[in-house]
């Protein structure tokens, strides 16, 4: 009598129901962590200008202390990217966080009253720019992370959205480190923010060196400065070297229109010696940054990237002249507001459009390369700007976030003409 053989179907276990709230709890602090370790790079600039202004009463002191400050962030981009894949990075990161708050704490302490003011007292700044060697552009090292995080969990899909949050953090550390720093600088005094952005960077960066997420193996994703990508099929090269030399012209027209506003900042509040106010009233741009970049991603499902960059570029322009004509702190306080409420919009478009465009396999050279322009554009846009307005007059300083308002504008503009004409699709933010 024979007997039926039954077939054993092997039964899948069934999905842990808690991995997936696991992941997203991880999934946000690491963005967390992120966010904040973007903060010190915004504070320190701000916070050595704010200083500076206040305690020598010169606009054109406080300018090249600053823009010496973000020099040294630039030549800091650079070695970052060099140095981006070595296998002890995250040991190196925390000895550069030691490093940093040491030096911005001890930076702190030095007596700025005595700054001078002349082209031939470069050794003055050289403290400032030492400093700045130390300020690592975190953004960098953040995406690194994810790309190891979701190589190492099997989820590579979802790099474009980490990365779209990304892009959303930089934004958002524009908004909160202008704020923080007005607040510091009016509650406590102008030398807290070097010490709270010191105290900030130790704290930070130990918890993104010992985050969970810093057990997975270091992910394959080289790092160049120099242009290396491969177009995808059916994009010409030309059109993705044009489309990702628009990005960099865009974050450097932006860059030099945020520190060309706080070069004319410096040196109406030093003339009107209401330079404890600086602070507060800089803090308006980062509130009015909040404001427009919170609408963007509310209006992202129905305006590109590309025409938001457009729409907030023209924005700009007209906003960045009403810089000619103050009317008191309140006036210039509602054109700062101004400023920010186009200048959010413009950031969080150019970094969401960076990974986007048909460059992935360039992509984190990219942001390597925009964190180095963004930081070299602030220092000549303060340095312009505190020039024309201390041996020249006020007006003449105005002219300059409109001109960097108006390459603003003309870079989205190419950007727009040389997207719509390719087969790569329009990002969205």
């Amino acid at each position: 009598m024979s007997t039926a053989t039954r077939t054993q179907v092997p039964v899948s276990a069934p999905p842990d129901p808690g991995a997936r709230e696991r992941l997203v709890r991880s999934d946000r602090q690491l963005s967390a962590i992120t966010l904040l370790l973007r903060l010190p790079q915004v504070m320190a600039p701000l916070g050595v200008l704010t200083w500076v202004a206040v305690s020598a009463s010169s606009a054109w002191a406080a300018a090249l202390s600053s823009a010496a400050l973000c020099l040294g962030m630039a030549v800091c981009a650079v070695g970052m990217a060099l140095f981006s894949n070595v296998r002890w990075r995250q040991w190196a990161l925390a000895g550069i966080a030691l490093i940093q708050g040491g030096v911005m704490w001890q930076l702190s302490l030095v007596d700025v009253s005595t700054v001078p003011v002349a082209w031939g007292a470069v050794s003055a700044f050289v403290p400032f720019f030492i400093a700045g060697l130390s300020l690592t552009p975190m953004g960098l090292a953040a995406r690194l992370r994810w790309a190891s995080v979701l190589q190492g969990q099997g989820r590579l899909e979802a790099f474009s959205s980490a990365m779209r949050r990304e892009s959303v953090n930089e934004a958002l550390a524009t908004v909160l480190g202008a704020a923080l720093t007005g607040l510091l600088a009016v509650v406590i005094g102008p030398s807290s923010v070097l010490k709270v952005s010191a105290t900030l960077s130790l704290v930070t960066i130990a918890f993104f060196v010992a985050h969970r997420s810093s057990r997975y193996p270091q992910a394959n994703m080289p790092v160049h400065l120099l242009w290396r990508d491969r177009s995808p099929l059916g994009v010409p090269r030309s059109t993705t070297f044009r489309l990702r030399h628009g990005l960099l012209y865009g974050i450097g027209a932006l860059s030099a229109l945020l520190g060309a506003v706080q070069g004319c900042l410096a040196v109406y509040s030093v003339s009107l010696d209401s330079g404890e106010t600086m602070g507060a009233i800089y803090a308006l741009l980062g509130f009015g940054a909040a404001v427009g970049s919170s609408l963007a991603v509310r209006f992202r499902h129905r305006i590109t990237a590309s025409n938001m960059m457009v729409l907030s570029g023209t924005g700009a322009l007209v906003a960045s002249m009403l810089l000619s004509a103050p009317s008191g702190s309140l006036g210039y306080s509602v054109v700062l507001l101004l400023v920010g409420l186009f200048s959010g919009p413009s950031l969080l478009c150019l970094h969401s459009s960076s990974g986007q465009v048909g460059v992935t396999t360039g992509f984190l050279g990219l942001v390597a390369q925009m964190s180095v322009v963004s930081s070299a554009s602030s220092a000549v846009g303060l340095i312009v700007c505190a020039y024309l307005g201390v041996h020249r007059d006020y007006m003449s300083a105005a002219m300059g976030p409109v001109a960097a308002a108006m390459l603003l504008l003309g870079t989205a503009l190419f950007f727009s003409y040389t997207l719509r004409r390719s087969p790569v699709r329009d990002p969205r933010i």
